[in-house]
């Protein structure tokens, strides 16, 4: 069972908490390189059928740890590569030094900053202040290989996550706000003889509860639609099998009108019956293969 699944920020937490709370202990005690090995062997007990490599792994004055080229990859089958950081940093707090730590993470062509408060008994964590900058959606593997298609854009957000864990039992909530420019995504099917959707920006809020991602109030401007949307994704385990349901509305614009026959008819359908220019529609199905129809 792969442990990563609809898990992104746990996964992040789990290893921050093992290289910061392991290596404070044992650094004076090994060699560099031997502790840089028993950090990697530590990652790979907590989960289970992954290999992990540590380029670099160093003290930064005054009491931060850094550790370079995190790479976590799947230990059987293709094993393919499920998370990277390029770079993180992370710093106890002072009023709490063994629970309460500022994170800076370079990952994914961005950078990224959360508050991580552990608590070790109760088998918790809480991700606050978490700001999320220009993460390149095209260097994700991940999302590749779940939505089989290219998906290209800059994403950004603010929020918070809060999980805990116990034996298999996983529960977490989060909420936040999040933004993607310059983007893109294929389409398994065309919609208005479009094959691929172009973004100049998009956002959303979001909610996570009950294992399911909730889209409100979602808009998007692109350069031949304009839309808005609201919905969710229902997670399931294998994660293209995860369960979407999205709802709204698309306004092709002129430059998709003069040339798409076909939108032009069904904007001038809608404008004689309803006295209306937009587009209902419904996305429904799993995350691999959703399925896209107009709506009445």
């Amino acid at each position: 069972m792969n442990p990563f699944k609809g898990r992104p920020w746990i996964v992040i937490t789990l290893i921050l908490y093992t290289l910061l709370l392991t290596g404070a202990l044992l650094y004076l005690r090994f060699p560099a390189e031997q502790f840089k090995v028993f950090c990697q062997t530590k990652i790979e007990q907590v989960f289970p059928d992954t290999s992990c490599t540590i380029n670099k792994l160093r003290f930064k004055y005054p009491f931060s740890l850094e550790a370079e080229a995190i790479s976590i990859t799947e230990d059987q089958g293709k094993k393919e590569q499920i998370a990277s950081v390029s770079l993180a940093t992370i710093s106890p707090k002072l009023s709490n030094p063994t629970a309460l730590f500022h994170v800076d993470i370079e990952a994914y062509g961005g950078e990224h900053t959360f508050l991580l408060l552990l608590n070790k008994e109760d088998q918790q964590a809480n991700l606050d202040n978490i700001e999320i900058k220009n993460m390149d959606l095209n260097r994700i593997p991940f999302l590749h290989k779940t939505f089989k298609r290219k998906i290209t854009g800059l994403l950004s957000g603010k929020g918070s996550y809060q999980a805990t864990w116990k034996d298999d039992d996983y529960k977490a909530e989060g909420q936040g706000a999040i933004t993607i420019e310059d983007g893109s995504f294929s389409l398994l099917l065309p919609v208005l003889s479009l094959k691929e959707i172009d973004l100049k920006s998009s956002k959303a809020d979001i909610s996570l509860r009950n294992n399911a991602l909730q889209f409100e109030k979602g808009e998007f401007k692109g350069r031949e639609l304009n839309g808005s949307f609201s919905g969710k994704v229902a997670f399931q385990s294998p994660l293209p099998f995860s369960q979407l349901f999205l709802k709204g509305s698309l306004s092709p614009l002129p430059p998709l009108l003069k040339k798409s026959r076909y939108a032009k008819n069904m904007v001038n359908q809608l404008k004689k019956r309803h006295n209306r220019t937009t587009l209902p529609f419904l996305l429904q199905g799993n995350l691999a293969r959703p399925r896209f129809k107009f709506d009445s």
